[in-house]
C-alpha cells in the first residue's frame, strides 16, 4: 500500500513492520531495536548477544515475541506468545528471557524462521494501551483507545488488568472535540499514521511519556472487523450531529421544569439501560415507553404527593438508544408545593453533583437526591448540597418532605395496600382477557391499556415506596440504632416472589410440583421482559428439565433487634414526627420490598401476553418476530385504525427493514452513559463504574455470562454468573446453587440487588462495562462485598 507520500509499505512480523514504518513518521517515535530469527540464534547464541549487547551498552530491554504468524492479515496471536520486560543488556540476563520467548513459539509452532524482537524498555511512561482506529464490534468510525495511566507499565492493557485500564471512544469526526494534551498527542500522531498506511483498520500498541512523547511500539491491522457497510460511517456522523443539536437544545431551561440544564443518563431513576440494555430494538424501546416512561412515572408521583412535571415523558431515544431525563426525575423528587426558589436551587445542587461525580450515575436516589424525610436528613443535606439551601430553606425542605414522608407511612397516600389492591385486580383482568383469540389485536391493546393503570402506575408507586423503605433502614445503619448485619438480615427476612419461584423450582426439580402447575404460575417470565425474540419459561423446554434435585439455600440470619435498639429506633420515629413504632416500620421495610416485586411480576404477565399476541398477530399476517422486533408498538396498533394502500404485510415490511437499518445504527453509535454536555456525544470515557456489592461476604467461583436467549448451561452449581441487564426473567438462575451474581447495569436498589439480598448471594450490581467486559474472559471470578472489589481469580491462591 502507498501512503500520501508515496512511499510504499507493506505489513510483515511485528519487528518488520517497525522498521519499515519508521521512515514515514515524525510524530510517532519507534523505540530502538534489533531483531534475528529463531535459526540464527540457534546456530550461534553467542554472537547474537554480543550484537545485542554492543548495540544497547547499558540499556534495559524488553525481549518480544515476533513470530511469522501473530499478526496476519486475517488473524492475530495478541497475547499468544511471552515479552519479558526490565531486562538487562548483558548476556546472561539476555539469554534466559531469549529463551523463555523462543519457549513460548514451542507451544503452538517450531518455525525457525519465527523472531525474536529487543527494543529499548521505556521510562517515564505517562500512559501506555493500545488504539484502534475503527470500533472493533462494528466497525462505526471511532478510536477506540484501552489504556493504563496509573502503573507507567507498558504491558498491563494487553496482560488484561481490569482496575488499571480504562477505555475512551473518540469520534473521528470531532478530534477538535479532544481537550487532554497527551490524547491530542497521540490522535495526531495516529492520524499520521493512518496516512502512511491508508485504507486499513489499525491496532496500534503505544506509549506516551511524561513529555508528551509518543512511542509506537506496535502495529498491526485489525483482525476480526465485521462485514464492511461503507455507508456506516457517514450515517453515524449524521446522528451524532443530530444527536449533539437535540441534547444543545433539550439542555436550555425549560418552562415549568427546575433546574438550568438538563442531564441524560442510561442509569438514573427508570434505568432502561438495565431493563432493555444500551440498543435496545424499536419494539423493545417503543413498549418500555409507552407503558412507563411516557405518562405513567409522573402520575404515579403525582398521586403520592411529588411535584408532577405535566405531559413530560421521561425518556429520551438518542439514536435509538434511552437515556433518562435527569432534570424531570429530580423535579419529580421534589414535593408538591415547595416553594419555587427552594426547589430549583436543589435541582440545581443535584444535577451539578451528578455532573461532579458520574460513578453516581445509578445511586441518584441515595447518594445524589433526597426523595424522603430519612433518619440522616441533615448529614445528608450538608453532604451532598453543601450550601444549596439556608437554614430558614433548609427547615422549610425538611418540613415538606415529613409532610410526604409521614403521609406515606401512615397510608394516607398511595398505600402499599391499596396499590396492591390495584394488582390484583390486573390479574383478574389478564385472566379474562386471555381467553380471547390468540390473533386478537384489540386483545393486545387492552392488555397494555390494563397494564398502564392497573399495572404500571401501581408498581411505580410500590417501587418508590421501597426506595423510601430502603432510604429510611440505611438511616438506620448510620445513626447506629441498626448495624450492617442486622440491615441485612431484615431484607433477608423479605419474603418475595423471587423467593417462592426458588421454592418451587426445587419442587419441580424434585418431583413434589407438576410442570403443568408450575409453568401456570411462572410460565409469562422471560429474560428480557420486553423483547419479543426471547422465549418464555413455558417456551423453554430447558429450563429444570432432567434436573438433579436442588439443594436448599442455608436459613439466612434472624432480624432479632435488642430491646434498647427498638427503643432507639421510636425515639427516632418520635423526632421526625411520625406516628409509627419501630415494629411499624420494619414491616413496612418488608412491605414495600416484597410489594414492589409482587407488582412487577404481575404487571410483567400482561406485558408478556401482549408480546405473544402480537407474535400470533404477525404470523396471520405474515409477519416474523424477528420483523416485528424492528417495528414500533404504535406502528403496530395504528392497524387498528387505519387504512393503508396496501395490505397489512406490504404496509410494515418496509417499516420493519428501515427499523432494522436504523437499529443497525443504533449498535455503531458509541454514547456515554452520562451526557452532561453536547460535546461528550463526541469524547466518550467508559469509566471504571463503581458496583453495588450485595452483602458483606466474599466469594470465588468460576465465571458463567448468560444472555436472554442462552439455554440453561450445565455447571451453573457454584458459579459466578455475569448478566448483562437481569430483569424478572433471569430469577430461574437462583434454583440452581449459584455462588455469585455480577451484572453490567443496576442500581443498590435494582430487581437483581433486591433478589442477591433476599438470598444472601455475594453480588456486583452495575459494575459498568468496561469491568463487565473484561470479567467475562475470566476463567474465574471472585467478589468480595466487604472490601468492595470484583475482580479475575485466574491464578489467585486463597
Amino acid at each position: 500500500m502507498t501512503s500520501s507520500s508515496g512511499q510504499t509499505f507493506s505489513f510483515g512480523t511485528k519487528a518488520e513492520s517497525l522498521i519499515r514504518i519508521a521512515p514515514l513518521l515524525t510524530l510517532f517515535k519507534v523505540p530502538r531495536s534489533r531483531h534475528f530469527t529463531v535459526s540464527e540464534w540457534r546456530i550461534d547464541p553467542d554472537r547474537q548477544l554480543r550484537e545485542l549487547e554492543d548495540h544497547f551498552a547499558d540499556d534495559v530491554v524488553i525481549v518480544r515475541s515476533s513470530a511469522q504468524g501473530e499478526d496476519g492479515e486475517v488473524g492475530s496471536m495478541a497475547g499468544r506468545f511471552d515479552s519479558i520486560g526490565d531486562i538487562a543488556a548483558t548476556p546472561d540476563a539476555l539469554r534466559g528471557a531469549i529463551n523463555q520467548v523462543i519457549a513460548s513459539y514451542d507451544r503452538t509452532s517450531d518455525d525457525g524462521e519465527d523472531q525474536v524482537l529487543i527494543q529499548s524498555m521505556l521510562r517515564d511512561v505517562l500512559m501506555s494501551g493500545v488504539l484502534f482506529t475503527h470500533d472493533l464490534n462494528t466497525g462505526g468510525p471511532y478510536y477506540v483507545i484501552n489504556y493504563d495511566d496509573e502503573t507507567g507499565r507498558t504491558d498491563t492493557v494487553t496482560s488484561g488488568g481490569v482496575y488499571s485500564n480504562r477505555t475512551l471512544v473518540v469520534h473521528r469526526g470531532a478530534l477538535d472535540a479532544v481537550q487532554s494534551p497527551r490524547f491530542q498527542a497521540l490522535l495526531a500522531a495516529t492520524v499520521e499514521l493512518e496516512l502512511a498506511i491508508p485504507g486499513q483498520g489499525l491496532d496500534i500498541e503505544f506509549a506516551v511519556d511524561r513529555d508528551l512523547g509518543v512511542h509506537l511500539l506496535q502495529v498491526r491491522r485489525m483482525t476480526a472487523q465485521p462485514t464492511p457497510d461503507d455507508e456506516m460511517p457517514g450515517r453515524v456522523d449524521e446522528a451524532i450531529g443530530r444527536i449533539r443539536a437535540f441534547v444543545q437544545s433539550r439542555f436550555a431551561p425549560m418552562a415549568g421544569i427546575h433546574g438550568r440544564r438538563s442531564i441524560f443518563g442510561q442509569m438514573p431513576d427508570w434505568n432502561p439501560a438495565e431493563m432493555i440494555g444500551r440498543a435496545p430494538r424499536p419494539l423493545a424501546l417503543s413498549l418500555y415507553r409507552h407503558l412507563i416512561t411516557d405518562r405513567a412515572w409522573r402520575q404515579a408521583r403525582g398521586q403520592m404527593g411529588y411535584s408532577e412535571p405535566n405531559g413530560m415523558p421521561l425518556l429520551v431515544s438518542l439514536g435509538g438508544q434511552p437515556y433518562i431525563d435527569v432534570r424531570l426525575s429530580f423535579h419529580s423528587f421534589l414535593p408538591a408545593g415547595l416553594d419555587e426558589g427552594i426547589a430549583e436551587k436543589l435541582v440545581n445542587a443535584w444535577l451539578n453533583r451528578l455532573s461532579a461525580y458520574h460513578q453516581l450515575h445509578d445511586k441518584v436516589e441515595f447518594d445524589v437526591a433526597i426523595t424522603a424525610l430519612a433518619f440522616d436528613f441533615e448529614e445528608r443535606l450538608a453532604a451532598q448540597s453543601p450550601g444549596a439551601l439556608n437554614k430558614d430553606e433548609t427547615a422549610a425542605f425538611r418540613d415538606a418532605l415529613s409532610e410526604l414522608t409521614g403521609s406515606l407511612l401512615r397510608g394516607e397516600a398511595a398505600s402499599v395496600a391499596g396499590e396492591l389492591a390495584k394488582i390484583e385486580e390486573l390479574s383478574n383482568l389478564r385472566q379474562d382477557l386471555a381467553r380471547r383469540q390468540p390473533t386478537d389485536l384489540a386483545g393486545v391493546a387492552a392488555l397494555l391499556e390494563d397494564c398502564i393503570t392497573l399495572g404500571t402506575i401501581p408498581f411505580s408507586i410500590l417501587a418508590r415506596h421501597a426506595f423510601i423503605a430502603q432510604a429510611l433502614l440505611r438511616s438506620l445503619v448510620d445513626r447506629d440504632a441498626l448495624n450492617n448485619a442486622q440491615a441485612d438480615a431484615l431484607m433477608a427476612s423479605v419474603r418475595t416472589v423471587a423467593g417462592e419461584l426458588a421454592d418451587d423450582c426445587r419442587e419441580l426439580a424434585a418431583g413434589a410440583l407438576s410442570r403443568v402447575d408450575f409453568l401456570q404460575r411462572y410460565g409469562h417470565l422471560r429474560p428480557g421482559s420486553y423483547d419479543i425474540l426471547s422465549p418464555r419459561y413455558d417456551q423453554r423446554e430447558d429450563l429444570f428439565a432432567d434436573t438433579a434435585p436442588l439443594t436448599a439455600p442455608a436459613a439466612p440470619a434472624q432480624f432479632a433487634p435488642t430491646a434498647i435498639q427498638i427503643q432507639n429506633v421510636d425515639a427516632l420515629l418520635s423526632d421526625r414526627g411520625f406516628d409509627l413504632t419501630a415494629a411499624a416500620l420494619f414491616d413496612y421495610i418488608r412491605e414495600a420490598t416484597a410489594a414492589r416485586e409482587y407488582a412487577k411480576f404481575v404487571f410483567t404477565r400482561n406485558l408478556s401476553d401482549a408480546l405473544e399476541g402480537i407474535a400470533a398477530w404477525g404470523e396471520s399476517v405474515g409477519l416474523s418476530r424477528d420483523e416485528l422486533s424492528y417495528l414500533e408498538i404504535r406502528d403496530i396498533l395504528d392497524t387498528l385504525v387505519e387504512i393503508n394502500e396496501s395490505d397489512v404485510e406490504h404496509h410494515l415490511k418496509p417499516l420493519a427493514e428501515a427499523g432494522r437499518q436504523r437499529h443497525d445504527m443504533t449498535k455503531a453509535l458509541r454514547l456515554p452513559q452520562i451526557l452532561a454536555k453536547a460535546q461528550d456525544v463526541h469524547v466518550v470515557p467508559l469509566r471504571l463504574s463503581e458496583p453495588n456489592f450485595i452483602t458483606h461476604k466474599s466469594v470465588r467461583g468460576h465465571g458463567l455470562q448468560l444472555g436472554g436467549h442462552d439455554r440453561v448451561p450445565d455447571n451453573m452449581a457454584g458459579a459466578v454468573v455475569l448478566i448483562e441487564n437481569a430483569d424478572p426473567g433471569f430469577d430461574w438462575i437462583f434454583a440452581y446453587g449459584i455462588a455469585g451474581l455480577v451484572t453490567k447495569y443496576g442500581g443498590v436498589n435494582s430487581h437483581m440487588a433486591i433478589r442477591c439480598t433476599e438470598f444472601a448471594i455475594p453480588a456486583a450490581i452495575g459494575c459498568g462495562e468496561q469491568i463487565f467486559d473484561r470479567l467475562c474472559t475470566a476463567t474465574a471470578i471472585e467478589i468480595n462485598c466487604a472490601e468492595n472489589h470484583v475482580r479475575p481469580a485466574d491464578g489467585l491462591r486463597d
